[in-house]
Formats: C-alpha cells, sequence, structure tokens
C-alpha cells in the first residue's frame, strides 16, 4: 500500500518527509509534484539566479529544472538528498544556457553574496573596506558591481563552485556528488577560484 493512501486530503501531504513525498509521486500521485515545487523552487531559482546573472534566464530555468525532475523522477533512488539531485538538475540547465549565451555572445552578471558558510566569511565581506565611515554603503555598491561583472570573467567550472560552496553552502561531498566528480577536485576548484577572484579585486580593495 503506498503512503497516499493514509491520507484523506492533500494537506496532510505536507507534513511529509520529502523522500516520502517523491516515493508518492513515484508510485502515481503526480499531483502531489506540486509539493516538492514548493518546496525547492526558490532554492532552485536562488541557484540558477546567482549562476546566471538574469532573472529571466533563471525563471526560465527553474521550469525547466522542475519539468525534467517530473520527467525524470523514477530515476530518483534516494541516493543523494533530493535537493543536491535537483542542484544537479541546476547546474546542468544553467550549464546549458551558458553555451546558448555564449554563441550568441550575450554579455552575463553574476551574484554571490551575504551568506556565510562554516569556514569563511562571504567573499563580499572580505573584498570590503574595513575603514567605516560614511561612504562605506556607496562603495559597497560600487564592489557588488565590479564583483559581479568580475565573477562574469572566469570558468563556469569555478563559478559553479563558489555558488554551491559561498551561497548554497553545500559540502565538499555534496558538491562533488552535483558535480559528479572528486573531492580533491572540488576543493582545488574552490581554492582557484578564490584567488582568481581576489586577483581580480586587487586594484579595487
Amino acid at each position: 500500500m503506498s503512503i497516499a493512501l493514509a491520507y484523506h486530503n492533500k494537506d496532510a501531504y505536507e507534513d511529509l518527509k520529502t523522500l516520502d513525498v517523491v516515493r508518492c509521486v513515484q508510485n502515481g500521485d503526480h499531483e502531489l509534484f506540486e509539493i516538492l515545487v514548493r518546496r525547492y523552487q526558490d532554492r532552485v531559482y536562488n541557484t540558477a539566479l546567482r549562476l546566471i546573472g538574469n532573472a529571466d534566464d533563471a525563471a526560465d530555468i527553474t521550469q525547466e529544472v522542475f519539468l525534467n525532475c517530473f520527467r525524470k523522477i523514477d530515476l530518483f533512488r534516494g541516493d543523494s538528498e533530493f535537493l543536491t539531485w535537483l542542484y544537479r538538475i541546476t547546474v546542468n540547465m544553467v550549464k546549458n544556457r551558458w553555451t546558448y549565451r555564449e554563441r550568441r555572445g550575450y554579455g552575463k552578471t553574476y551574484s554571490l553574496f551575504d551568506v556565510e558558510h562554516e569556514d569563511d566569511r562571504p567573499l563580499e565581506a572580505k573584498l570590503k573596506s574595513t575603514s567605516p565611515g560614511p561612504h562605506d554603503l556607496a562603495r559597497d555598491r560600487e564592489l557588488k558591481d565590479i564583483l559581479m561583472e568580475k565573477m562574469g570573467e572566469i570558468d563556469p567550472d569555478y563559478r559553479e563552485v563558489l555558488v554551491l560552496r559561498c551561497v548554497e553552502q553545500l559540502s565538499y561531498e555534496e558538491i562533488a556528488d552535483v558535480l559528479n566528480t572528486s573531492i580533491g577536485t572540488v576543493k582545488s576548484r574552490i581554492h582557484r577560484a578564490r584567488e582568481l577572484i581576489r586577483r581580480k579585486m586587487e586594484k579595487y580593495i
């Protein structure tokens, strides 16, 4: 008997664990997929936005991610967290969009702000002036604009590990799972990405 049969209305499903909701959808309760969308659409959208730097593209990618997720949900076996699986789909969709944009010469901007993780302050905070004063806010806005521009100049492989680590706060193991690579490669890319950004920002600090 599926889990779904134990409930009498859709509201009851809201308290189910994500994996149980996924199993219900896999067992044919397709209407419950909207619960997964509600739970994770903001995370997917924000990740796509930070990677692609364009709100319209991020919205399109979010729709594509969940459409792809619905079509392939039977392939999810629970070997990783469902959100990790969604991140993997999101990164792949963003890479497809990067390729599309680059072939057409579109400009892009990127953001990496205001989120802390276990071993570092936010990247933006590292680039701020340490001297407080009345012009700090204006300077911070200027640095944000410059940082966004410089993020767009680094290789996508470095950009994506920074977003997954510094913004989404994924562990090295989770990032390796998302990107289908080794933990050593993840650590190396993160280190290299931070050095590239610091180097590009040196003259502005």
